[in-house]
């Protein structure tokens, strides 16, 4: 798709160039539009492009000599718009990264217009990220604040058309904006109210996305928009009529009406209290005048009858306080139990010890992650309910609910990567066709995080020489004395029945057999997230606190460890094993520290190996796209085979190492058994 980004700007240079200098780095627009809407001095073309790294024929300069507003300046603008979509950024603003992989997401996708998130600059201050509370309550009642890209519902529509007007956070397609003849309204202030609630009266096909897509700074001093508090504000009156005017035009629009008018009112009651005091009787006038006009005498009483509150305004006080208060439609369940079910390697034991040990503090904010069937120790994960025979699961889902009841809060955290790792063999169906059942007044979310498929071999690889992984015989896999990481993965495949590195194919294990409105597909990549990390996101997703730092939670073992480890079981029977791990994770038995060595022989993939992933990467992308909720770009990133080490292997063990492994054995098995174990 090609987009042409506008950008309105008035004495605002020093932004301007770090707006367009930040768009060249996300590489994401075919083409900008800049009007200046008389500034002094102009903004001058000729030393833009070099300044901001940008080839000229693809920015255009265009200029209002008598300053119209942002609105009128926009309008310009979108007249000489020759791309198929089009969105509007102010000088001020910042995109993400989270924008490019938006419009990766629309490719292919039919829409009049798409509406994202943002992040607030208020809310820096805070220590929080995202939207302000009111717009994140619409977004939730909507169901739309978490699940990647999705087509607005007529309700849903209606809880997303009170949020702030904002112009900058949607994505149009050009054609719908001329075909109805969509613009802002050309006053200083409260222009982009009628562009904001035309779009919404006139669209067929509305997207939503909750990718945070733009910072939108609020600066405290009143030269910025939001901050006037004189005579301009009275304009918004002219955009309030025209919007209500289409609103009673046509038997299509009535369901906007109550959301519309609500929205009129807490917008009135929020300028009373800003506007200069002098102003304020002649503001009161217009907006009883504009009550009484423009809204239905039935959509008066109905709104009354709602709140219980008098719309008729007074000068001190609009007596609408409680409009500001949207309407909220379709709510979501207040109550929740969310599945995290790993994958395996994905970042589970950060999260499941974090969630342990914030336990407390999460439950004043209504998050409970039950002490019922979880682990008193070690990984603090729910494997205790994960490995619960079906028919048991009815009494434990009741102590579980019970628990959070009586902590009085409204959503649950169940963590376990065994859901996945033994997906065939596991009750994870079993426990959600129980709560479907037996709770049906909560709401089940299902959250799978993945990871790149380079790391994900080795990692899992490294995991199953440490305690086993997936299921796969471990007896059988060193009966032969020959362990590899190829021999790894072949097994695997011949137990799941596809590669251990098919994202997707993980993916489809899970979107067979939960909704899309249930079910969340994450990158762990902090290249793919709005938040720092993994943790991060799925305290977000929550509506938790981020946490302050997050540190690894498993401890690291070096690849010399590993190979040690690797060795040893071909000595020994998985019993015997089981007795000497501990003793040979604290013991340095090959006597020296570990090499720097990048590849080696059985832990790491091959040339090939690293081929054949590149190759399955290739091939999944456009669908991992498709039903992933987050960005893949660092899930999919494509790793180089022509580094300098590339992916050439070397043995961190020597001969003198093994004879050295070999009697640790028999030193330590004969201590139980008498007699030598090994041939050394």
């Amino acid at each position: 798709m090609t987009l042409t980004v506008i950008i309105p700007v008035h004495n605002d240079e020093i932004h301007l160039h770090r707006l367009l200098r930040h768009m060249r780095q996300l590489n994401f627009a075919s083409h900008v539009i800049i009007c200046d809407d008389g500034s002094e001095p102009a903004v001058a073309f000729d030393p833009l492009p070099t300044a901001v790294g940008l080839p000229p024929e693809q920015i255009t300069l265009l200029r209002q000599e008598i300053p119209g507003g942002a609105g009128a300046a926009r309008n310009l603008a979108l007249q000489h718009v020759a791309t198929d979509h089009v969105m509007f950024l102010d000088a001020d603003d910042l995109p993400l990264r989270e924008l490019p992989d938006l419009l990766r997401d629309l490719v292919g996708k039919t829409f009049d217009f798409c509406i994202f998130q943002h992040h607030d600059s208020r809310r820096s201050t805070e220590g929080k990220w995202g939207q302000m509370p009111s717009d994140q309550h619409l977004w939730h009642a909507a169901a739309a604040d978490v699940g990647s890209l999705s087509v607005v519902s007529s309700t849903a529509a209606l809880n997303l058309c009170q949020t702030a007007n904002y112009p900058w956070n949607k994505i149009y397609r050009t054609d719908f904006l001329r075909e109805h003849d969509i613009q802002c309204t050309e006053i200083m202030v409260h222009n982009d109210i009628e562009l904001h609630w035309r779009s919404f009266l006139n669209a067929r096909t509305i997207l939503a996305s909750d990718r945070v897509g733009v910072v939108h700074y609020v600066a405290s001093d009143q030269n910025r928009l939001t901050n006037r508090n004189g005579p301009e504000r009275l304009q918004v009156f002219t955009a309030l009529s025209r919007v209500s005017a289409k609103i009673q035009s046509s038997e299509k629009h009535r369901p906007f009406a109550i959301p519309y008018y609500r929205f009129a009112t807490g917008l009135l009651h929020w300028i009373n209290g800003s506007i200069r005091t002098d102003l304020q009787p002649e503001f009161a006038r217009q907006t009883r005048d504009f009550i009484q006009a423009e809204v239905p005498t039935d959509i008066q009483a109905m709104m009354t009858k709602d709140q219980d509150t008098p719309l008729e305004p007074s000068v001190g006080d609009l007596s609408v306080r409680s409009m500001v208060s949207p309407v909220i439609l379709e709510k979501r369940p207040e109550q929740q139990v969310w599945l995290h079910v790993g994958l395996p390697k994905c970042g589970s034991t950060t999260l499941q010890q974090h969630m342990s040990k914030s336990a407390e503090l999460h439950q004043t904010q209504g998050v409970c992650y039950p002490q019922s069937w979880r682990a008193p120790d070690g990984y603090r994960n729910h494997l205790p309910l994960a490995k619960l025979a079906p028919e048991s699961l009815p009494q434990a889902l009741d102590e579980i609910i019970s628990e959070a009841l009586n902590r009085q809060c409204s959503r649950i955290v169940l963590s376990c990567e065994h859901w996945t790792n033994a997906f065939s063999s596991s009750n994870l169906l079993r426990l959600h066709a129980t709560l479907r059942a037996q709770f049906p007044d909560w709401q089940v979310r299902v959250v799978a995080y993945f990871r790149n498929p380079y790391d994900f071999v080795e990692s899992s690889y490294a995991q199953y020489v440490r305690a086993g992984l997936f299921q796969i015989s471990r007896r059988r896999f060193y009966a032969d004395g020959a362990p590899s990481i190829e021999k790894f993965l072949a097994c695997f495949e011949d137990s799941w029945g596809f590669p251990l590195y098919s994202n997707l194919q993980f993916a489809r294990l899970l979107t067979e057999h939960f909704t899309s409105e249930e079910l969340l597909l994450r990158s762990i990549s902090p290249q793919d997230l709005a938040e720092p990390d993994m943790l991060a996101d799925f305290c977000r997703l929550l509506e938790l606190p981020a946490p302050e730092t997050t540190q690894r939670s498993n401890q690291r073992v070096s690849i010399r460890k590993l190979a040690e480890l690797e060795y040893v079981q071909t000595l020994t029977d998985l019993e015997g094993f089981a007795r000497l791990r501990p003793k040979l994770l604290q013991t340095n038995v090959t006597g020296s520290a570990d090499l720097d060595i990048l590849r080696s022989s059985t832990l790491h993939i091959d040339l090939e190996t690293a081929e054949a992933i590149t190759q399955q990467i290739e091939k999944e992308r456009a669908e991992l796209r498709k039903i992933f909720s987050t960005g893949i770009k660092g899930l999919c990133e494509i790793r180089s085979t022509t580094s300098p080490s590339g992916w050439v292997r070397s043995d961190p063990l020597s001969e003198n190492d093994r004879i050295a492994l070999r009697a640790f054995v028999n030193s330590q098995m004969c201590s139980k058994s008498k007699k030598p174990t090994v041939d050394l």
